[in-house]
C-alpha cells in the first residue's frame, strides 16, 4: 500500500466520524425528572424544544424532555431527581 492510500483511508475515517447535521443530539445525562427546590413557583422554557415547564411550588417534580435537560441542569432552583 502506498502513502496516498493511507492518507485517503485516514481522510475517509475522519469524515465518517463527524456528526451529521440534523441528527438528534445525544441524551445529556439520562435524567428525566426535576424538582423545584428553591422558590415558590417557576416556569422555565426548554432551550431545545421551547416547551414550558411549570413548577407550581417548591417540591414539585416534572418529567422533562431529555433534549432540555442540559439547560435545566444549570438552574440553581432545580435539582435532578434520579
Amino acid at each position: 500500500m502506498c502513502c496516498g492510500s493511507n492518507r485517503a483511508a485516514a481522510r475517509a475515517a475522519a469524515v465518517a466520524a463527524q456528526p451529521v447535521l440534523g441528527s438528534p443530539a445525544p441524551r445529556p445525562s439520562g435524567v428525566s425528572m426535576f424538582e423545584l427546590v428553591r422558590g415558590g413557583e417557576a416556569t422555565l422554557r426548554g432551550a431545545v424544544t421551547g416547551r414550558l415547564y411549570h413548577f407550581a411550588h417548591a417540591g414539585a417534580r416534572l418529567r422533562v424532555d431529555p433534549r432540555d435537560e442540559g439547560g435545566l441542569l444549570g438552574d440553581p432552583r432545580l435539582h435532578a431527581v434520579r
